[in-house]
């Protein structure tokens, strides 16, 4: 039997689309291309679709975070909203 030889092949990746709200500056990311089911208090103006890319726990996002706390959002609530602000760089530490 031969083995398969290249990148292994994500099996738990589903399509995800991250929304922005302009005035507010917070981003969300959910399985629902509308975004019908982002909460409508966090945007008066409305969500506007960014992107669409694969979510899973070895695909990158874009945004600069970890994917698991997205994913178990989407799984508890559907959704994952969070505040782009200022990045804060880590101090170094002491040898």
């Amino acid at each position: 039997m031969k083995q398969p030889f290249g990148p292994a092949r994500e099996t738990d990746a589903s399509g995800a689309y991250l929304f922005l709200c302009p005035l507010t500056n917070c981003y969300a990311i959910t399985l629902d291309k509308s975004g019908a089911n982002l909460p409508d208090q966090e945007c008066d103006l409305g969500w506007q679709l960014q992107a669409e890319f694969p979510l899973g726990i070895r695909e990158a996002i874009p945004a600069p975070m970890d994917p698991e706390p997205v994913i178990r959002s989407i799984k508890a609530v559907g959704y994952f909203v969070w505040r782009e602000g200022p990045v804060r760089n880590p101090s170094g530490t002491a040898p």
